[in-house]
């Protein structure tokens, strides 16, 4: 078993570009990235922002990111309203609302949350504030990398796990637990176990590296599950037809 856990992507180049599928989670460092290695090996990366993730999985064919994608002019996104009603209950609170296009830039919560008000009519709450920096990071590297937009999918590890667990008789919904309890840990680990190796989740879990929390890691196996469900075009998105944003980006999380 191999794992690669260090803040600069040191594993070689060809094993990254014979990636095909990898999920993606932010973290306090940067992005935590996993995939299957051409070995079919679960690996694991951190990368100091989304251009070097970009650029190492260059051959990837789906790349699922837990960050909002595709940004509307004014009002909600349909596709965070609608994973809210998937999600139920007190995880429907885990899906945050991407702001609009016009306080990307932002540099202030204050100035976000004027923006957003006079743009929406909606302020921009602490929390949204503070995953700006990290939607800002990944729309300016999809415009800048043609081939990008055609490969990274949004993905929600919350509704991830929700789709795992109806397959095993559950009810669809978000799953009770909090991601950052034990309980919770424990739940998605063992989701996961079915679609991965446990001994491999553990290593990794094992190995991570500093800045890498264990919810962020278990998050983007779960984004890594979509990816795979995307890539055999069994995957389904919120809402089922993409709404494209003034950009062109798809506006449209996946499961």
């Amino acid at each position: 078993m191999q794992t690669s856990m260090s803040t600069t992507p040191t594993q070689s180049m060809t094993e990254a570009a014979a990636t095909t599928v990898v999920g993606v989670d932010g973290c306090k460092s940067g992005w935590i990235a996993c995939w299957r290695s051409a070995s079919r090996r679960l690996q694991a990366q951190v990368y100091a922002d989304a251009t070097a993730l970009l650029a190492a999985h260059r051959d990837a064919r789906v790349i699922g990111v837990d960050v909002p994608i595709g940004l509307s002019e004014h009002g909600p996104r349909a596709s965070d309203a609608l994973a809210r009603q998937v999600l139920g209950g007190h995880r429907a609170s885990s899906i945050f609302s991407a702001p609009v296009r016009g306080v990307l830039h932002a540099r202030t919560q204050a100035e976000a949350s004027a923006l957003h008000k006079a743009i929406d009519g909606r302020g921009f709450g602490v929390q949204s504030f503070g995953i700006l920096p990290k939607i800002r990071e990944w729309d300016d590297a999809l415009a800048a990398d043609a081939t990008a937009p055609g490969r990274v999918r949004e993905v929600h590890p919350e509704l991830s796990f929700a789709a795992m667990n109806a397959a095993q008789g559950g009810d669809g919904k978000g799953l009770v637990a909090s991601k950052k309890s034990d309980d919770g840990q424990a739940q998605r680990i063992a989701l996961l176990a079915r679609h991965f190796p446990r001994r491999a989740i553990e290593r990794l879990l094992a190995d991570r590296a500093s800045g890498v929390g264990r919810d962020d890691l278990i998050d983007a196996l779960a984004v890594l599950w979509s990816a795979q469900r995307i890539e055999r075009a069994q995957a389904h998105c919120l809402p089922p037809t993409p709404v494209r944003d003034r950009t062109g980006l798809a506006s449209a999380i996946w499961v």
